[in-house]
């Protein structure tokens, strides 16, 4: 009995101690040694070997970048760079954001961007065109220029932004840009036409939001020079036009003619005024809303048909009368702040060619061109057959009077030619146009030639028309595209105000505007004005009931 308890006790101890000793269960199913427990555990070292993987987890290459989610891309290690606590590459999400859009108008679009986290750079792309590349991460990252329908081009435009961390992770944002600009040469308003008796505008200058223009009003004393502002947004006369003086010739070429200076509010006009059978120059500062000021007045038998100012210096150019329908070509230094006549130049033949000044020079335009003047018009010379013949020149002054540079057309192309018009151009030089025949044709032809910033004068540009033309402004806008302004003969309509732009020196007119007024009788495009965004504003006359009567129009560029 003794033995059989002594027996009983010794089973329970056993059973005890197999209990206490039992060995973990993955150690008998595996060869692996037992887990070092003297290390700390992570959640990858929680997961068993036999649990399934995280589907929403990102994977990772074996180089260690992220290449995971839509707004971030892995092109790099994440080695020391930004990461999670993991050690992984945190993404850059990038959101984009375009302003306006839609465009409806020429002008500036502004792309900014939003980022997750910093970035070192950005680029910008539309669609697949680079705009910018490694631009600075800062607010906006871009801004590109909408300057016609042409460009960069109507429609749907997806714009990108990959913005770049410095730790080798991008991400990508995009953004739609709806463009919807009118076709160049589209009215931006109604025309304005001036009723009443005879009138008509001559000139063009963008001053604020707007032009100011100068012409002809018929008043109970006669025709009248006259200032009138026009404002850019509504396409009206802003208060009263400012009647100057009497005019004795008008036109296209042959004014009254009107410059802006540096002042916000005032503007410059001359014109040419009869006198004592002849003519005389005069020329008046005007301040819209306040008046004219005193005119200042040249000398009997001078003409005037443009006017620039640079600073505190105007310069008028035109004609002295030399015999009946012959002059010499002038050039007149004034003081934009007393009116003055400061200084005053003149070109002829010389004697050996013309001894007895028999020809005739006239200026028709001026403009200033890196700090030069340049003046433009027409004069005769020996033809092949020593007959005389009408070829444009150019010439060159310094502000301080002295002469640069001459040139006269070789007359290469046509028989005659003459510069109506002088603008300069954004990549240096300048562009001249105006009008070329053949001698034994009075049917013209608008000749267009583009010059170099050093004066070399390059190949003409002759429009292909049917019947007589003539080119009477022009300007450059900001695609580099010359919009020439002028008139043009049709049938049936006697001559007509004719716009049209050309790319440049080779290639089909991008688009064109012929105006018809109502009436029969000659109209023309006489001034012409680009503001900065290259809108056109167009000003000239045209017939209604056997008169001219003054427009002005604003055209898409």
């Amino acid at each position: 009995m003794l033995i059989r308890h002594v027996l009983e006790i010794l089973c329970a101890i056993l059973v005890l101690a197999a209990c206490s000793f039992h060995a973990p269960a993955w150690y008998g199913l595996s060869d692996e040694a037992p887990p070092d427990l003297s290390t700390s555990s992570s959640s990858t070292n929680e997961t068993t070997s036999d649990a399934p993987p995280d589907p929403s987890a990102p994977e990772t290459d074996p180089g260690g970048s992220t290449a995971g989610g839509s707004a971030s891309h892995g092109d790099g290690s994440s080695s020391g760079g930004a990461g999670d606590d993991d050690g992984k590459a945190v993404p850059v999400e990038v959101e984009i954001f375009i302003e306006p859009s839609p465009m409806i108008d020429v002008g500036e679009v502004q792309v900014s961007v939003s980022t997750s986290r910093p970035v070192a750079s950005v680029d910008i792309f539309d669609g697949d065109v680079p705009l910018a590349l490694g631009a600075a991460p800062q607010n906006p990252v871009h801004v590109f220029e909408v300057t016609s329908d042409d460009v960069p081009g109507d429609g749907t435009h997806t714009i990108r932004a990959v913005a770049h961390a410095a730790d080798g992770v991008s991400g990508e944002g995009v953004g739609e840009l709806t463009i919807d600009v009118q076709p160049g040469g589209t009215d931006v308003w109604p025309p304005y036409v001036k009723a009443g008796p005879i009138n008509g505008f001559t000139s063009a200058a963008i001053r604020g939001n707007g032009i100011d223009v100068a012409g002809y009003f018929e008043t109970k004393d006669g025709l009248k020079a006259v200032a009138v502002r026009i404002d850019g947004t509504k396409g009206q006369p802003e208060g009263e036009p400012i009647l100057l003086g009497s005019v004795a010739v008008t036109g296209g070429g042959r004014g009254p003619a009107i410059a802006v200076g540096d002042e916000d509010d005032a503007a410059f006009v001359a014109w040419t005024m009869p006198d004592s059978g002849s003519t005389r120059w005069a020329m008046s500062r005007v301040k819209f809303g306040e008046g004219k000021e005193p005119t200042t007045i040249g000398g009997l038998g001078s003409s005037v048909h443009a006017i620039a100012v640079e600073g505190d210096v105007l310069i008028l150019v035109g004609a002295d009368e030399v015999n009946a329908g012959t002059h010499d070509l002038k050039v007149w230094w004034l003081s934009a702040t007393g009116g003055q006549v400061l200084d005053e130049r003149t070109f002829a033949a010389p004697a050996e060619e013309d001894f007895f000044n028999e020809r005739d020079e006239v200026a028709r335009a001026v403009a200033i061109v890196n700090g030069d003047i340049v003046v433009v018009g027409e004069r005769e010379v020996d033809g092949d057959n020593l007959d005389l013949v009408r070829r444009a020149v150019v010439l060159r002054y310094s502000m301080d009077g002295d002469a640069l540079a001459e040139w006269t057309s070789p007359g290469e192309l046509m028989d005659e030619d003459g510069g109506m018009a002088v603008a300069p151009l954004r990549a240096g030089g300048f562009v001249v146009t105006g009008w070329g025949r053949n001698k034994q044709s009075t049917m013209r032809l608008v000749l267009t030639r583009w010059f170099s910033s050093d004066g070399e004068a390059g190949v003409p540009r002759i429009e292909p028309t049917t019947s007589d033309a003539i080119g009477f402004a022009v300007a450059e806008d900001r695609e580099s595209k010359i919009i020439i302004a002028g008139s043009l003969q049709q049938p049936q309509t006697d001559a007509n105000a004719w716009i049209f732009a050309v790319p440049g020196p080779v290639g089909a007119p991008v688009w064109e505007v012929v105006r018809n007024g109502p009436g029969h009788g000659p109209d023309e495009a006489a001034g012409l004005a680009l503001d900065a965004w290259g809108y056109i504003y167009v000003v000239g006359s045209e017939f209604e009931a056997l008169q001219p009567r003054a427009f002005a129009l604003r055209l898409y560029p």
